[in-house]
């Protein structure tokens, strides 16, 4: 008997598991559109469309100013292949990149404060122009919708009578997107976007990104991730130059690591990319630590920028995102190398410079009793580095070559608090 209530209890267990994981056939799920689009957002919703097979429709709930052109279209993609009902429900503004994931539903609805439309691409070339606007049209003839107002919204040179002037690009209001037939209601809520589509009657169930989904979206964001990789390619200069582990390894570790892993978590790069960048950073830390002629330290920079190139890399707007990101990186490593050093600030933190006895500087001791002593050297001296002197650890410079890590050397003067050095001769 005990037997009997035990299965009993377990076979209700299972049965309740089951009800709860397997979602019902006539729900409905709203998934938001909002902030800015990236491809964050579009493997949100790729991954949303992709677990509710069974769906009986979709509403997008957007309010957006716009964002990238590449997930824009992987939402429309995913949006116009599915059986699945589509309805937009545009909040308050579906503009630029939000307009092609509005046209993209076979339904649309609108509040009474919304707007949709104004979708011409920056930077304004008539590439991009031309590209833009044959998404816009084929996407509203798909849907049965005006394709030449649609390409209204992306190229400022298109005249319709009585709609849009030439010159200016077409941003249609509620009233205007459903007299023109780009709105089929005019809903304040989403109660009577149920209502008027026929599925009041049905679970509504709202779905959100995961925290790894959202932490994509950040890094991702246009902005946050010029920040990240500006950071990032500085420490890493400073790192270069900087002997030892500290602060700048690690933001740059950080940095560069929260860039690549958030890109490719994305979508927007491949593993190749992330290893194209490690093979980078090895041939710079080779040419740091051994003598040459600078070719492992070209091959390996000009693997490190291609990398990122292909990792930011967009279908619009490509060339002047990467121009702006290297003036901002070499501005600011040029700004380091000749104004920092002079800076107020540089001087605050003791940061050891040129202490020349002509200046007034006497607090530094000569090191005169190294001279003629023998080491070792612990880092490569290119030209400077660090040896060790009768178990002390001292920077030192070479005289002329480069000399490699554990390799012998004899101090042969010192200039104020500039020890040099070079190898010695057995």
């Amino acid at each position: 008997m005990k037997k009997e209530k035990f299965f009993l209890i377990l076979f209700i267990l299972l049965l309740w598991i089951i009800s709860i994981s397997v979602p019902a056939q006539d729900s409905v799920y709203i998934i938001p559109i909002k902030g800015t689009i990236e491809l964050g957002l579009s493997s949100f919703v790729e991954r949303s469309i992709r677990e509710h097979p069974n769906a009986k429709a979709f509403i997008f709930e957007i309010d957006t100013f716009g964002g990238r052109v590449d997930a824009a279209t992987k939402i429309r993609d995913a949006i116009l292949n599915t059986p699945i009902t589509t309805i937009a429900y545009i909040k308050d503004r579906a503009w630029s990149a939000g307009a092609l994931i509005a046209l993209a539903c076979e339904k649309i609805a609108i509040s009474p404060s919304g707007s949709i439309g104004a979708a011409e691409p920056r930077p304004v070339e008539e590439k991009i122009i031309s590209a833009l606007k044959a998404e816009f049209e084929s996407t509203a003839k798909k849907r049965g919708r005006d394709p030449k107002i649609a390409a209204g919204m992306v190229d400022a040179s298109i005249y319709i009578p009585g709609i849009k002037e030439k010159g200016k690009i077409l941003t249609l209001y509620a009233e205007e997107a459903k007299k023109f037939k780009f709105a089929d209601i005019i809903a304040s809520n989403i109660d009577d976007v149920l209502n008027f589509f026929k599925l009041k009657d049905t679970d509504l169930v709202k779905l959100n990104p995961t925290w790894s989904e959202n932490i994509v979206r950040f890094i991702t964001d246009p902005t946050v991730s010029s920040m990240i990789l500006t950071i990032g390619m500085l420490s890493l200069y400073v790192a270069i130059f900087t002997p030892g582990l500290g602060v700048p390894e690690i933001l740059a570790i950080v940095c560069l690591g929260l860039f690549f892993g958030g890109h490719y978590l994305a979508g927007l790069s491949g593993l190749e990319t992330v290893l194209l960048f490690l093979l980078g950073l090895l041939l710079i830390y080779i040419e740091m630590h051994t003598p040459g002629f600078g070719i492992p330290g070209i091959l390996g920079s000009v693997s490190v920028f291609f990398s990122i190139y292909l990792t930011i890399a967009q279908k619009s707007g490509t060339t002047q995102a990467i121009l702006t990101g290297i003036f901002v990186v070499a501005s600011l490593i040029i700004f380091l190398i000749f104004y920092l050093p002079r800076s107020r600030f540089w001087k605050i933190l003791n940061i050891p410079q040129d202490q020349k006895k002509d200046l007034g500087y006497t607090a530094v001791k000569e090191r005169t009793d190294l001279i003629g002593k023998k080491g070792i050297t612990l880092t490569m001296l290119r030209p400077t580095g660090y040896i060790e002197v009768d178990g002390e650890k001292l920077e030192a410079y070479t005289e002329s070559e480069f000399i490699e890590p554990n390799t012998e050397i004899i101090v042969v003067k010192v200039e104020g608090n500039k020890i040099f050095v070079r190898r010695s001769e057995k």
